[in-house]
């Protein structure tokens, strides 16, 4: 498109921000919305809430978050202020459900021609159908093999030592559209120190950014015309869950036992190209 795209990022938390950075810096985007969105979309009482993250991050997490929130007084993240210092060209605004009548009229009403996911819940098709050229997602994930939740636990459980990451066209199969982007990141996966630390780092500082790059050069792409896109194999099992504190407990105690075992790894494992052949 000779004038540029309208894009919307729908997003639930930072990664959305990230992206719509990079999104406001291409010159192949005429406009940026950022529309953020609840985590959850029921209201949660405080109690469960404290008991969600007792289950997935365990009971000190319960401990630093009411610490937090007093320390906020009760206060909201903090995202659009952020998204107002980092996308000052951007518009934004906020709907708790984005299924809900009202936010789909106002989605509607934007006019957009593509959609972009980062970090958001499943989405049905009455809300990414929306945008004229439909909704790409960032999947933290290679798909099929690794589609669902947990960005690089899993491959640090399963001793995999790559993590990839994904653009593909939104559609009702979970992280199953059409892939027009992939490439792979090298895991280590005897980590030093504890890996669930490790695995917050590698997330911040290596697949958040390049997912954004990513997102950004095929936005740029599809403005100039079509990007190729292909479809995903065949399912490889059943998505990947969010890890529990439980499973958090077990990947310390497996990537221990490797390091203990004295696990040696192929000497061209950071070279292990499983790339994808529509990166540009």
């Amino acid at each position: 498109m000779s004038d540029g795209l309208a894009v919307v990022v729908l997003t639930c938390g930072r990664m959305g921000v990230e992206v719509a950075a990079r999104l406001a810096d291409l010159p192949e985007v005429r406009s940026l919305t950022v529309v953020t969105t609840c985590a959850a979309r029921r209201r949660q009482s405080a109690v469960e809430k404290a008991r969600v993250i007792l289950r997935y991050d365990g009971p000190w997490a319960v401990v630093r978050a009411a610490a937090a929130r007093l320390r906020r007084g009760g206060a909201g993240g903090g995202l659009a202020d952020e998204i107002g210092r980092r996308c000052p060209g951007a518009a934004h605004f906020h709907c708790d459900d984005l299924h809900a009548p009202e936010a789909r009229a106002r989605l509607a009403a934007l006019g957009a021609d593509l959609g972009v996911v980062a970090g958001a819940y499943v989405l049905k098709p009455e809300v990414f159908t929306i945008p004229r050229l439909g909704c790409l997602n960032l999947h933290l994930g290679r798909a099929p093999e690794f589609r669902g939740s947990s960005p690089g636990f899993y491959e640090l459980l399963e001793g995999v030592p790559e993590v990839g990451v994904t653009i593909h066209r939104v559609t009702s199969d979970l992280d199953g559209g059409p892939i027009l982007a992939q490439e792979a990141f090298p895991l280590d996966v005897v980590t030093p120190g504890d890996p669930i630390a490790y695995l917050r780092r590698f997330q911040l500082e290596t697949l958040v950014p390049n997912g954004a790059r990513m997102m950004a050069s095929v936005v740029a792409g599809l403005a100039r015309g079509p990007v190729p896109e292909r479809a995903q194999a065949p399912r490889c099992g059943r998505p990947r869950r969010r890890s529990t504190w439980r499973l958090k407990r077990e990947l310390r105690r497996v990537v221990r036992a490797r390091e203990g075992a004295g696990l040696v790894l192929p000497p061209d494992w950071l070279t292990y190209d499983r790339m994808d052949p529509y990166v540009d």
